[in-house]
């Protein structure tokens, strides 16, 4: 589905974004490890001739990695993510744990699902640009989280840090059962429409916003 000139949003649980450069193409998040055949379809329908250049990691929760590995297999990509997330990707470490019995729940189904870590090619760090898109840092919902935005489209890829309902017309914040730290990442994502003034909101979770200037407001206003 085409959101945005050049950028395409593979829907399921999680959005994956594909991005259109002129030599070859970015893809935002994968989603779980039955998307993939997804993702491979989006790329054959609508970058049938351009090699898919990278894999950027927003962070590395397993609805948005776990197709890392068939997508790295069938293309080879570099795959970027921040660095003080790549050891939770790559699995020499483990992700920190929120207390309480749902978290205790959620470690186990992760641990049971999670498979083997992933090599990180490249490591970024805040304001960094990669492959056109510029890294915000907003460490919360876990501690190497990021936003990208398009330096052309001025598109914003937040990943969790905020999510929107699905008429695409309100900003929601992190989902607090799933953050690692609920008022870090609140504030992270207060900061990012500080930093950024986007002219599309597109979420890991929720319907993409296009003309989010007046949803931002509203989000500014009551969760400030």
């Amino acid at each position: 589905m085409r959101v945005l000139e050049n950028i395409y949003l593979i829907p399921s649980f999680v959005n994956s974004y594909l991005m259109e450069r002129e030599n070859d193409c970015v893809l935002i998040d994968t989603g779980m490890s039955k998307k993939a055949k997804n993702i491979i379809l989006a790329l054959k329908s609508h970058c049938p001739d351009k090699p898919l250049k990278a894999i950027i990691i927003t962070h590395a929760h397993l609805d948005h990695t776990r197709g890392l590995e068939t997508l790295c297999q069938l293309y080879e990509p570099e795959v970027v993510a921040h660095k003080d997330e790549s050891a939770y990707i790559m699995k020499t470490e483990r992700m920190p744990s929120k207390s309480g019995f749902f978290n205790k729940i959620t470690d186990m189904f992760s641990s049971a699902v999670s498979g083997s870590g992933h090599a990180i090619d490249q490591l970024v760090t805040n304001e960094k640009v990669v492959y056109g898109l510029k890294v915000l840092y907003l460490p919360g919902h876990t501690p190497g989280s990021i936003a990208l935005e398009d330096t052309k489209s001025k598109a914003l890829f937040c990943g969790d840090i905020v999510n929107t309902n699905k008429s695409g017309d309100r900003i929601l914040p992190p989902k607090k059962s799933y953050a690692l730290n609920y008022e870090e990442a609140l504030k992270s994502s207060l900061e990012m429409f500080k930093i950024s003034k986007p002219k599309a909101i597109l979420p890991g979770h929720g319907t993409p916003i296009l003309d989010p200037e007046n949803a931002i407001k509203v989000y500014l206003e009551e969760y400030s």
